[in-house]
């Protein structure tokens, strides 16, 4: 099985076109969290790798119908500014799942560090550990 960590504009409260396909092609497993560090960029969140231990971006995790498809669809929409890696997701039951997700790719010289949010749901269920990615 294939699976999508998403922490942005495609997670199931948005109802761009990209979030109501994914929504449509896939199953919402949950709440999820992966290592990271959010960030705003203009109008929109940008995942980057944690540089530390204890920093969590909370998300969704879905599982993937037609993984070839929706994800020739959502990498042409997240083309030119991410890229697409595997990483560790972890659910509310502790359970860590291999996931794709989107990470920017390009430099940060204007955005702001998203702290709100994340931590306060981090601490509500912290990993007490994750495999190295």
């Amino acid at each position: 099985m294939i699976h999508l960590f998403v922490y942005g504009t495609l997670q199931s409260s948005f109802r761009n076109k990209f979030a109501r396909r994914l929504a449509r092609e896939a199953s919402l497993l949950g709440r999820a969290l992966m290592p990271g560090r959010l960030y705003r960029l203009r109008h929109y969140p940008c995942l980057r790798p944690a540089r530390q231990s204890g920093e969590w971006v909370a998300g969704e995790l879905y599982r993937l119908r037609n993984a070839a498809e929706i994800l020739r669809v959502l990498d042409a929409y997240e083309a030119r500014e991410y890229r697409r890696v595997l990483r560790t997701a972890v659910l509310a039951d502790g359970l860590t799942i291999r996931s794709w997700v989107y990470l920017y790719g390009r430099a940060l010289p204007n955005a702001r560090r998203i702290t709100a949010g994340t931590p306060g749901e981090a601490a509500c269920w912290p990993p007490k550990a994750v495999p190295a990615d």
